[in-house]
């Protein structure tokens, strides 16, 4: 058994996975204590994974250790199936590296955009060799909804989403709808230069706020909701078969 916790800046999700298949999903701390507690007591090995871009609760890394078989943290520091160009991958977030570990499994051979839109929204571009060549961060809604709130003297804090496609009547569905037509533009138009660039490349769309802006994207994003964890996981599987040859 895998698990697999990903800390991101707004919220926690654990995965548990066996080999590539993903079992149960959820957010931390529900669920995943229990689960690997009762496989530990059934002798099962429990294979852990951390990734942290956020503030890891306290006692969380205890706990996990104390259900491990084995325990790892995630970072770009470790082997990973991918190689990797930016300058300073000590500063690149290990959950836009994982997102880009899994498109190249899903799409191997090909010139990737992985749009990750979650606190923040990442632009991360992939060559056809499997390199992770970089990408840009950009704020994502909700982020867009507090500074328009903290720093105006009479604009509302918003949370909804709205469709990017109509006018505002009122003032919160101006901001609704200014703030998601705007990171629909921004998305398309990344998209748009890409495929430019790179006319059989692979447009892959992720993150929390993904399955709200899809409806509104192109049929030529590809959505992949699990795409980080997955990717997480694969990591784990890809130290394991290390740990495993160097036996």
């Amino acid at each position: 058994m895998n698990l697999v916790v990903d800390i991101g800046n707004t919220r926690g999700k654990y995965a548990i996975f066996h080999g590539d298949t993903l079992i149960e999903r959820g957010d931390v701390p529900l669920g995943w204590y229990a689960r690997a507690l009762a496989a530990r007591t059934r002798g099962e090995a429990v294979d852990v994974l951390l990734a942290s871009t956020g503030s890891v609760p306290t006692g969380t890394r205890e706990r996990l250790r104390e259900v491990a078989t084995s325990f790892r943290e995630a970072s770009t520091a470790l082997p990973l199936p991918l190689q990797i160009a930016y300058e300073s991958p000590d500063t690149l977030g290990i959950d836009r590296v994982a997102g880009c570990v899994a498109g190249i499994a899903l799409y191997p051979g090909r010139a990737l955009l992985i749009v990750d839109a979650g606190t923040a929204i990442t632009f991360n571009f992939v060559s056809k060799s499997g390199v992770l060549l970089g990408g840009n961060i950009s704020p994502g809604p909700r982020l867009r909804y507090r500074a328009l709130h903290a720093f105006t003297a009479h604009l509302p804090l918003e949370e909804q989403l709205g469709h990017g496609d109509r006018i505002g009547k009122n003032t919160r569905d101006a901001l609704r709808e200014g703030v998601t037509r705007g990171v629909l533009l921004e998305i398309q138009g990344y998209a748009r230069t890409f495929l430019n660039d790179h006319p059989d490349g692979i447009l892959l769309l992720t993150g929390g706020d993904a399955p709200a802006l899809r409806r509104s994207l192109p049929d030529a994003f590809h959505f992949e909701e699990h795409l980080v964890m997955t990717g997480l996981n694969q990591i784990l599987e890809h130290q394991k078969k290390r740990d495993e040859d160097a036996i």
